[in-house]
């Protein structure tokens, strides 16, 4: 018996051995089983991917004995003699050679004959793209309104070769390629069945190489299995296929990326010396340099190419920039075009691998590459400068330089008790005149105090500094205040006025949720950016009254801004209370308006806290809210500082005010008692 080819042997019988066309299979499945078959079909797609065997196949369902199925039964004798040709109600006509006016016609004749043996008469038109123009003309009438008994099923691999006219009278089905995978599931398939000794590498390159077309890798393995005596191997397939193996293409590719062009061409000699022809050569270049953008650039399994398993490869595809491999591929492309019209296809590659090397060619590539690893290295160490710089600032505020502070202080008071004894008497009578305003000053305050504590119910309690800190940092000072006229006298009642005067500017409480709030929900990221980068430029800017309050300002780091409004964070609970004392933010507000050259208020929050509100915020931003509400501010060490304090500091003495300044809100002013 004369051998069989293999494509033939293993052509599908039915759907399910269809290989990668799901979405036309199930489609036939469901018409057949509710018998709503089309009297036209139009099947386009590249060649070897099953357009005549679902033609096939639809023709036995529709003829078999059990029909309406979804599948042929393949062993009645209706769908044994369609697989061997012997039944006439199937006509399979090749276009190509019978393309005139005359075979339309004869079948245009015929179609009107009731089948012979089956329900249906099936004609399979392959490569339907070759008739005439006259041969579609009288198929149109026919195939617009055939007889109940006629199906026309139409194949091309040029759909836009076909009229629009037969376009509009047929269902379209677009075949597409068969994947890598598929095409190596149904060829193991076919070398169990065999029995037939190949490697699996050797498997993968068959499958690599037929571009998706199933009928093509088939016949290549039936190929190489005649061309081997024992196993098959990878190089017996590229021996075959006329390709180049995945190390050879690795050569050649190293000595391009090493500017090598003696050893580009004695690769390129070597393989043109071997058979391998100079246009497949190039293709197959084309085709590596593909592979290193998808590995470069998508998340690709090592089990997709084979060469995405060597080391090489890896190492190759991370030191070439996209850049320099779209040269080469623009290079190889136009190399490949220029070939097709030239019978010495060796020379236009070599000029191509010299073109590849050299280093003049690609010198502007190089130069844009180098600058964009400059600015990436420059950025990076930006961010580590300034990360460093916020950890050294941090670091400053030790315990020993807080002592320090500590014993100056001491011994400023020690300075003060030795004064002559004419200070003294003259400053115990100012205490003595001071004292009685003093104690109308403070019951002022405390009854305003308490009636803005009725007012504000929701307002949460000051925490109260621990005893041991009390003992270990109290400082005692006296209040000393001059003769003042009776109107300097502070007016601490809010009326309704003076609120419907500030009803344009949105008041905040010292740590008010509401000012983080409209901060994040009206975040600028470039302004931030742009402001952190002037950030430890202030202390260079800020005059030498200025100094502290620069310094002050620079401990912290600044998290969030909408332009005006930002966020500074800071280590610790007491540096943010000094920060939002209303004297010191009076003064940092106007250095950082003047630096910045605009209006800036900011709010001072421990990192604590700023972690704990942006990780909610971003929470909820990702569920998509708008118009974000957090929840209040509820942070240990943190003090709420009355509206008034700002005024009754100015009543306080030069000493009092160095020492807040110098400690924050470890000082406690002792007041006299009331009599």
């Amino acid at each position: 018996m004369a051998y069989k080819a293999l494509y033939r042997t293993y052509r599908p019988s039915n759907f399910h051995e269809i290989a990668g066309q799901e979405h036309i299979t199930k489609t036939f499945q469901n018409a057949l089983k509710n018998n709503k078959i089309a009297h036209a079909y139009l099947f386009s797609g590249p060649r070897g991917t099953g357009k005549t065997s679902i033609a096939k196949i639809i023709a036995k369902a529709v003829n078999c004995v059990k029909a309406p199925t979804s599948n042929p039964c393949n062993e009645c004798d209706i769908c044994k003699g369609i697989d061997q040709n012997t039944i006439n109600d199937v006509i399979e006509i090749d276009a190509a050679s019978n393309n005139g006016v005359d075979e339309i016609r004869e079948i245009r004749d015929k179609v009107k004959y009731l089948p012979g043996v089956g329900q249906y008469k099936v004609y399979i038109i392959d490569e339907v793209h070759m008739l005439s123009t006259g041969a579609f003309n009288a198929l149109l009438k026919t195939l617009e309104e055939p007889p109940k008994h006629v199906i026309f099923i139409l194949a091309t691999t040029e759909p836009h070769k076909i009229p629009a006219t037969i376009h509009s009278r047929c269902q379209r089905f677009d075949f597409r390629g068969i994947s890598v995978k598929e095409i190596i599931k149904r060829l193991n398939t076919i070398i169990e069945e065999e029995q037939i000794a190949i490697d699996h590498e050797a498997v993968k390159v068959i499958a690599e190489s037929v571009e998706g077309g199933m009928r093509d890798a088939i016949s290549l393995l039936d190929q190489v299995i005649s061309y081997t005596e024992d196993k098959v191997k990878v190089d017996d397939v590229h021996a075959i296929k006329g390709t180049v193996s995945n190390e050879k293409l690795l050569d050649i590719a190293w000595s391009i990326k090493e500017n090598d062009s003696i050893m580009a061409m004695k690769k390129l000699d070597e393989l043109i010396s071997l058979g391998k022809e100079a246009p497949r050569l190039i293709d197959n270049m084309i085709q590596f340099y593909r592979n290193v953008l998808i590995y470069k650039n998508t998340n690709v399994e090592d089990d997709e190419q084979l060469v995405y398993k060597e080391e090489r490869f890896k190492e190759l595809a991370s030191s070439l920039s996209n850049n320099v491999v779209f040269f080469y591929i623009e290079v190889l492309n136009k190399t490949l075009n220029d070939m097709k019209f030239s019978n010495n296809g060796k020379l236009f590659a070599e000029l191509a691998l010299i073109k590849l090397v050299d280093p003049i060619e690609k010198q502007e590539l190089v130069i844009e590459d180098e600058i964009y690893l400059l600015k990436k290295e420059i950025a990076s160490l930006k961010e580590d400068i300034h990360k460093k710089s916020f950890e050294a600032k941090t670091e400053e505020f030790n315990f020993d330089q807080f002592n320090d502070l500590i014993d100056e202080s001491t011994k400023s008071k020690d300075e003060q008790k030795n004064m002559n004894d004419e200070e003294v008497t003259s400053k115990e009578e100012q205490d003595k005149e001071t004292t009685k305003l003093n104690q109308d000053i403070d019951k002022d305050i405390d009854e305003e105090i308490e009636d803005e504590s009725v007012k504000e119910t929701d307002k949460e309690k000051e925490p109260q500094m621990d005893k041991e800190q009390e003992s270990l940092f109290e400082l005692e000072a006296q209040e000393v205040v001059g003769e003042k006229d009776e109107s300097n006298h502070l007016d601490i009642v809010d009326t309704e006025e003076t609120k419907q005067a500030t009803d344009d500017k949105k008041e905040y409480k010292t740590y008010d949720i509401r000012y983080v709030e409209d901060v994040l929900n009206n975040a600028d990221r470039e302004i931030k950016i742009q402001m952190n980068q002037k950030w430890y430029d202030i202390e260079r800017f800020a005059s030498n009254e200025q100094m502290n309050f620069a310094k002050m300002i620079t401990d912290g780091r600044l998290v969030a801004t909408d332009g005006q409004m930002i966020i500074i964070e800071y280590p610790s609970a007491s540096l943010c209370n000094r920060m939002m004392k209303p004297s010191t933010k009076k003064a940092a507000t106007k250095l950082l308006g003047e630096y910045y050259k605009r209006e800036i208020d900011y709010l001072a929050l421990p990192k604590d806290v700023w972690e704990e509100k942006s990780q909610e915020f971003i929470k909820k931003w990702k569920n998509k809210e708008t118009n974000i509400k957090l929840s209040p501010i509820n942070y240990s060490g943190l003090k709420e500082l009355p509206k008034i304090a700002e005024e009754v500091e100015d009543l306080q003495p030069d000493s009092v005010k160095d020492a807040l300044d110098m400690f924050g809100d470890i000082v406690k002013v002792k007041k006299e008692s009331k009599k």
